[in-house]
């Protein structure tokens, strides 16, 4: 009995030592640099599910129109469980009304791609962190459950840039300069900008690697983020349709077309002047998930001696 309450005894004290030892290590360690690649989508008005109302939910993710995305970071630790990151990322959304069969989105027959260059802000917090269990196998004593990750949660502010084009004749023509729902046109309009506001957040996994250099040491996340924009025109689309022929006068065919490429819309009664084109109640949202490496600088302690 005394043996093993001695046991015990030891396992405690090593384990408020090992505390007192690593609580304030993360404040040699504040630094990281983040290199990103995944995949990016889109939650707009065009395509989406075979039915109406509702409203860009994750349900109207089109995965034939994933595409590859990545960038750089630079992550801070302000506290133990607070970080902020800087964001330079770059990625590609699409539509297509081909691939849903709710019958005004299918006839209106739009189709677009953009980049998407996104510099932005963010804030993390932890609340669940990875549990490493005690360093030593003891007989008869049980160590803390394994658990290797991180789970964070993230918001934050920035900014994108986008230009969406849509396809003519093998060639990708972007749109914003051809006032296809009429801006420029009617007296007091203009057409939208392509610079925006965004909201990223979600929520991200991290794990150390067992790798450690001379400087730090790396680790990986895998991160799934929201993006909400303050524009509805990331795919071109967002009000009613405009006067064709007027588009066709004062911009040319080329518009004309972008306006209304649907083959057979006039006849079935579904694009004409003002009809429903797309929806302005709600702003267009993308998607980016991403896998980050990232190098966490250790800040060396010079007053230890050197010996």
């Amino acid at each position: 009995m005394i043996k093993y309450t001695s046991k015990i005894t030891l396992v405690v004290l090593f384990s408020l030592c090992s505390i007192a030892m690593f609580s304030q290590r993360w404040k040699r360690q504040r630094v990281e640099y983040v290199f990103s690649i995944g995949a990016s989508n889109f939650l707009g008005d065009l395509g989406g599910r075979d039915q109406i109302g509702t409203d860009y939910s994750p349900v109207d993710i089109e995965f034939k129109l994933t595409r590859p995305a990545g960038g750089l970071g630079y992550r801070y630790r302000f506290l133990r469980d607070f970080y902020g990151k800087f964001n330079l990322l770059y990625g590609r959304i699409n539509g297509d009304d081909a691939l849903t069969q709710e019958p005004a989105r299918h006839v209106r027959n739009l189709k677009f791609r953009s980049p998407i260059v996104e510099l932005s802000a963010q804030a993390e917090w932890v609340f669940i962190h990875q549990k490493s269990g005690h360093l030593y196998r003891l007989k008869g004593v049980k160590g803390q459950s394994w658990f290797r990750f991180n789970v964070y949660g993230f918001v934050g502010i920035g900014g994108i840039w986008f230009n969406p084009k849509g396809p003519m004749g093998g060639q990708w023509i972007a749109l914003q300069p051809l006032g296809t729902e009429g801006q420029g046109i009617i007296p007091g309009t203009k057409k939208y900008s392509r610079i925006t506001a965004v909201i990223p957040y979600g929520l991200g996994i991290n794990r150390d690697l067992g790798g450690r250099t001379r400087y730090g040491k790396w680790s990986v996340t895998l991160e799934i983020g929201v993006r909400k924009t303050f524009s509805d025109y990331l795919d071109d689309v967002s009000g009613d349709y405009f006067d064709k022929e007027q588009i066709r006068q004062a911009n040319g065919d080329v518009a004309a077309y972008f306006a209304d490429p649907s083959p057979n819309g006039l006849e079935l009664g579904y694009t004409m002047a003002g009809q429903q084109r797309g929806d302005p109640t709600n702003m267009d949202s993308y998607i980016f998930a991403l896998v980050s490496f990232q190098y966490k600088i250790t800040k060396r302690r010079r007053s230890l001696p050197k010996f």
